[in-house]
């Protein structure tokens, strides 16, 4: 498929995965990021739509029988649960709660990379929950 690729980029602690081809390239794609098409986060078989961001990760977890992607082996590695942050949604209304970026320039700052009115409200949000303008970069 000439012209078409797949970036990943690292910003931070934010990894942004971008497909460069429309759905005649990557239609039928479906895995650890969904399905292409509906956006619905599916389980390993590929039919189960997991609403839960917990049981999505636990679903995907690497099995000892599928190849490593990295160098080095790291805890947990299963049948190990995955580690699971402390109330990582109170920490976030903590953030907002002292916050010190308004709305408004959270999203001032992504209209100035952007015009997709969902991805606008996704680094709004982003920039919000981490109180870091900066963040507009991983877009």
């Amino acid at each position: 498929y000439p012209g078409a690729s797949i970036v990943v980029q690292l910003y931070k602690e934010f990894v942004r995965v971008k497909f460069n081809g429309d759905e005649s390239v990557f239609g039928n794609a479906v895995g650890l990021l969904g399905d292409y098409t509906t956006g619905k986060a599916l389980g390993r078989d590929g039919v189960t739509v997991l609403n839960d961001v917990i049981e999505f990760g636990d679903d995907w977890q690497v099995l000892p029988n599928e190849e490593g992607l990295f160098h080095e082996f790291s805890h947990p590695q299963f049948p190990e649960p995955c580690l699971m942050p402390n109330d990582p949604r109170g920490q976030r209304r903590l953030k907002l709660a002292e916050s010190t970026i308004s709305y408004a320039q959270a999203e001032l700052a992504c209209f100035t990379v952007m015009s997709d009115p969902l991805s606008i409200k996704d680094c709004v949000n982003d920039i919000l929950a981490n109180q870091d303008l900066d963040i507009v970069g991983a877009y």
